[in-house]
């Protein structure tokens, strides 16, 4: 197949053995273009489309624009710290647009990036930073104080830009094909992580087959599920960025969650699916079950792409059964040959084959099995997988020794090859078949696995001496366990050796089944008997007693796992997971819930809660404390679009109550209130209150279409949940802020002390009902403050001071929402309704200059107390009457 970027035909077949040659022996591989730089199309791509979107991510949209200059600002921090060429940066980050900007900064900068999962145990993270010199990190604000950082990295955050940054310049580097763009940690046969570092051209090979294949262009939309430490991440990024698509990213939280993916990917228009097997079987299985039925709408997707796993021949169907329209292809590879390097274009008639295909080779790169000595095998006979060409990474960071093992150069043909330990045959089709592994490296749930590093973690634990590890299971339902020798002395059970597991190992290695041995069966020679091992069942479970439900939640909950595992004597300590319960289980069972108790528990709650027991007290803790809607629907029938209006500044929402009397009959009104505070729940920004309210609006306000409006700070916030609402896909014909009193500039000087907000609060309340106050000593305390004002007659006779302080709370957290906002252009109609008193001018001006989508300014009666008040809510309700006509 030629490729354009070698300048030459770099491989053909050979029409004896039906295995991909190589012609070229220019050594390592053919020289790459330079512009084969994985942020190079991006870069090219902000002049010809700055205003089209980026990223969609659940709190923020980013233009290419935006995009650009976020990460050149990156890129500039990164340069004056002295980074540069040569360089590697840490990106540990949640799920979340700042990924985005921080990658590309990395690589803007000259540097290659090295993504560590926060939710790692501290002593990976350590040790991973550590093994790759990293000397600078990026991160998200709120995970700085969250993760136990090594004393010797510099971190730094990856945050919204200021108000009136300037527009930044990337620094000048020289960086060719040849440099390093990112290195992937993977698990390691001696229980230290190795770095895979993978050059420009190999990625930007890959990436641009891939685009190449799909057609991918500017209207497409890729859902980025993948982990930004999995390599499938590589893709989801650089891929649609690289032909003005856009990333769509899920929410940090929704890893484990079809219904929210199949909501957002909607939502957003996601057109391109790309993950390993069993998270698109989650989402068939979540289709299968909901209970909107065939009818559900669906997002617009055209191509799926699949790899990291067995793919179960009968998933292919399923896919077409709900998604019609997509073509589907099952990719492989390994991590150290750039993402992937082998595909094959499934078919219906796949369904009947053993397995699906492994397929044939992709541009630039050469898949073959060979025997010890490299040689291509014969069709039909097995052998190991090897990949050569332009994909195969430079080797392992730090471990040169490790490198010549598994990266040799061929004795035939000159050409660097990879080994990859995978075992596959040649069918006279030309594709080549997975047979699966014969080392010590297992796949579990798309994630490659050395036993070796699990059991080196296990031995590092405490009262442990020996351990072995094994998996088991059918393809694509593979599960790690554990054979734990304790040390004499030591009183271990399988809860505590899982318990330590976690605490240095990602959840995905810690064994699912651990048995505790007080001595290992021993072979005739003396060698562990790993067969005597693999048969026997876990001491703990053969032990445990068989508990009763304790109640009707518990007895529900039986009889429903009596329907999902055929094993006599279940009990409600029996652990799902350990029963062989699944992702695809999990799915099932909480759809089953939700038809039979009415609640809706997300799936991952079965993943902390994996016994019967445990799982019904969350029942109960969900019926119990179930929070009230944000979205109160003061009148629901009508036929003109809905109206929806955001709370001001203190959270209610009785302010409205006037105005919708005053719309008619005819306009279906919502009223969007403050949600109670939950004990340890983190104040959320004004941003965040806005993403959830329009995902609540979505939910329980009808139609494809709404209204937003808001007095006050509620002007704020309905401006910005009408962007989130947006971004979700739903149609906002305008909004109508209602004497907006803060200017945008102003917004940045914030009141610090509680002093401050409580006179601004009882201004405010004395306001509201035109009583004369003033602070003087009545803000020392929210205690003070209910003192003066009962004693002013300014607050209602049945106010308690328990109330009065739930009220100052949740005023206090709304302003500090609101100063922390730093507001963006908006391109949506806004209708500014300005009351005579209230308002300055250069409120008026500040946000005319920033809705940037058509400004309306129009003078009501009133001041900033009043405007909603009988006699001129009046005029209020006529004028927007008007406008919504």
């Amino acid at each position: 197949m030629a490729d354009s970027a070698w300048g030459e035909p770099a491989w053909q077949r050979d029409p004896v053995l039906g295995a991909v040659t190589a012609t070229s022996e220019r050594g390592r591989r053919a020289a790459l273009a330079a512009d084969h730089l994985l942020h190079h199309r991006f870069v090219t791509q902000v002049t010809r489309t700055p205003e089209a979107v980026a990223v969609v991510a659940v709190d923020r949209t980013l233009s290419y624009a935006q995009l650009a200059d976020e990460s050149a600002r990156v890129a500039c921090r990164l340069a004056a710290g002295g980074t540069g060429p040569g360089a590697l940066v840490g990106v540990v980050m949640e799920k979340g647009w700042e990924q985005v900007v921080g990658c590309l900064g990395v690589l803007r900068s000259g540097a290659a990036y090295v993504p560590v999962d926060p939710g790692w145990p501290a002593d990976r993270v350590a040790r991973v930073l550590d093994a790759a010199g990293v000397g600078t990190v990026l991160t998200q604000p709120w995970l700085r104080d969250r993760v136990e950082w090594p004393g010797n990295v510099d971190v730094l955050h990856v945050d919204l830009p200021a108000p009136g940054d300037s527009r930044p310049q990337a620094p000048d580097v020289e960086v060719g094909p040849q440099d390093l763009a990112y290195v992937i940690y993977t698990s390691g046969s001696t229980g230290v992580p190795k770095g895979v570092m993978i050059e420009h051209g190999s990625a930007v090979n890959t990436v641009l087959d891939v685009n190449d294949e799909l057609s991918l262009s500017s209207e497409d939309r890729v859902l980025a599920l993948s982990a930004l430490n999995f390599d499938l991440s590589v893709y989801d990024m650089f891929g649609p960025l690289s032909v003005g698509a856009a990333v769509v990213l899920p929410a940090s939280g929704d890893q484990r969650e079809p219904g929210n993916w199949l909501a957002l990917m909607t939502a957003s228009a996601v057109t391109v699916w790309n993950s390993v097997p069993a998270l698109m079987a989650m989402l068939c299985e979540h289709l299968a079950s909901a209970p909107e039925g065939p009818g559900t709408a669906l997002p617009p997707l055209r191509a799926v792409l699949m790899s990291g796993d067995w793919i179960p021949v009968t998933l292919p169907g399923e896919v077409w059964r709900h998604f019609p329209d997509a073509a589907q292809w099952s990719l492989g590879g390994a991590t150290e040959a750039a993402i992937w390097s082998i595909w094959h274009r499934i078919t219906p008639a796949d369904a009947s084959l053993g397995s699906v295909p492994y397929g044939t080779s992709m541009r630039g790169q050469r898949v073959f099995v060979a025997d010890g000595l490299l040689r291509p095998r014969p069709r039909w006979v097995s052998g190991e997988i090897c990949i050569a060409g332009a994909g195969v990474a430079r080797g392992y960071l730090g471990e040169p020794e490790l490198t010549a093992r598994s990266f040799v150069v061929s004795p035939t043909t000159g050409e660097r090859v990879y080994r990859t330990g995978d075992w596959g045959r040649l069918l006279p089709s030309g594709e080549i078949e997975f047979l699966g592994r014969e080392d010590m490296q297992v796949k579990v749930g798309g994630y490659r696995i050395e036993l070796g590093d699990v059991e080196a973690a296990l031995l590092g634990c405490p009262g442990v001496a020996g351990v072995v590890v094994n998996a088991h299971g059918t393809r694509g339902r593979t599960r790690l366990g554990a054979h734990v020798l304790i040390e004499a002395g030591a009183a271990h059970d399988a809860a505590d050796i899982r318990r330590m597991a976690g605490e240095v190992l990602p959840r995905y290695m810690v064994p699912a089944d651990v048995t505790v041995w007080d001595a290992f069966p021993l072979t005739g020679n003396g060698k562990v008997d790993r067969a005597a091992l693999a048969r026997a069942r876990d001491e703990e479970s053969e032990t445990e007693e068989s508990a009763p439900p304790a109640n009707a939640d518990e007895e529900l909950l039986l009889s429903v796992w009596r329907t999902f595992f055929d094993v006599p004597g279940l009990s409600v300590l029996d652990n799902f997971f350990e029963l062989g319960g699944d992702s695809l289980r999990a799915v099932r069972l909480m759809s089953v819930l939700r038809r039979e108790t009415g609640v809706e528990l997300p799936v991952a709650t079965l993943f902390a809660a994996p016994t019967i027991r445990g799982l019904a007290r969350e029942l109960r803790q969900a019926h119990a404390s179930a929070p009230r809607s944000p979205v109160v629907p003061v009148r629901t029938g009508g036929t003109a679009v809905p109206l929806v209006f955001v709370h001001p500044i203190g959270g209610d929402v009785l302010c409205y109550s006037e105005l919708a009397r005053r719309l008619g009959d005819d306009q279906p009104f919502y009223a969007v209130q403050a949600p109670e505070a939950r004990e340890g729940e983190a104040a959320p920004g004004l941003l965040d209150m806005a993403a959830a309210y329009a995902r609540s609006i979505i939910r329980e306000v009808p139609g494809e279409r709404v209204r937003l409006g808001g007095w006050s700070m509620g002007g704020l916030l309905a401006i910005e949940t009408a962007r989130a609402l947006r971004r979700l896909g739903r149609t906002v014909d305008l909004v109508a802020a209602v004497d907006v009193i803060e200017t945008p500039d102003g917004l940045s000087r914030a009141p610090h002390t509680e002093r401050e907000l409580l006179a601004w609060l009882g201004r405010d309340l004395a306001g509201l009902t035109g009583r004369p106050w003033r602070p003087a000593d009545a803000t020392a305390s929210p205690d003070a403050l209910y003192t003066s004002l009962a004693t002013h007659g300014i607050l209602p006779g049945d106010l308690g001071l328990p109330e009065f302080r739930e009220v100052y709370a949740r005023f206090a957290r709304n302003a500090r929402a609101l100063y922390g906002y730093r507001p963006t252009a908006f391109d949506g109609p806004v209708s500014f309704l300005q009351a005579e008193s209230g308002a300055d001018a250069d409120a008026v001006e500040g946000w005319r200059a920033l809705c940037q989508g058509g400004f309306e300014h129009i003078q009501v009666p009133g001041d900033h107390y009043t405007v909603l008040r009988a006699p001129n809510v009046d005029v209020v309700a006529e004028t927007l009457t008007n406008i919504l006509r």
